[in-house]
């Protein structure tokens, strides 16, 4: 009897502990890309690219930062950097935040986070323009 209460305990502790570093957020880091940059004279969009790093955990994404990325904001590219506090995700591991530069107006950022990879997009609703893809993976 005592020998199988022990046993019991120590399952429940492992579980326990398993279940607890899996709800830990994790460091995530990739790259951004945005296809539609154009340079006054060009005909053709160039290809621009920055960084992503955020903390992603299986409810919420905290610490979402997008640096060194270009938008196309009237006429020339600026490079505005991105960052949302808190970005809730539903039980699929898909969720929606906004950004709002007091510049530029606002930026939608959509995020699917699963397996250790994450993928999404920012968009400016704003002032600026085009769409900006990103993927990550957790280090």
């Amino acid at each position: 009897m005592i020998t199988r209460t022990l046993a019991l305990t120590a399952v429940s502790t492992l579980v326990f502990t398993a279940s607890a570093a899996a709800a830990k957020s994790q460091p995530y880091s990739g790259a951004s890309t945005n296809k539609k940059i154009y340079v006054y004279g060009d005909t053709d969009g160039r290809t621009d690219h920055g960084k992503v790093t955020f903390r992603g955990g299986s409810k919420a994404v905290t610490k979402f930062k997008l640096k060194g990325q270009a938008f196309m904001c009237g006429a020339s590219p600026a490079e505005i950097p991105v960052a949302v506090a808190k970005i809730k995700l539903n039980s699929s591991g898909k969720g929606k935040g906004t950004y709002t530069d007091p510049n530029v107006g606002p930026f939608t950022i959509k995020i699917k986070v699963r397996n250790g990879k994450s993928s999404g997009t920012i968009t400016p609703t704003g002032l600026c323009s085009g769409k900006v893809t990103f993927s990550a993976k957790r280090k």
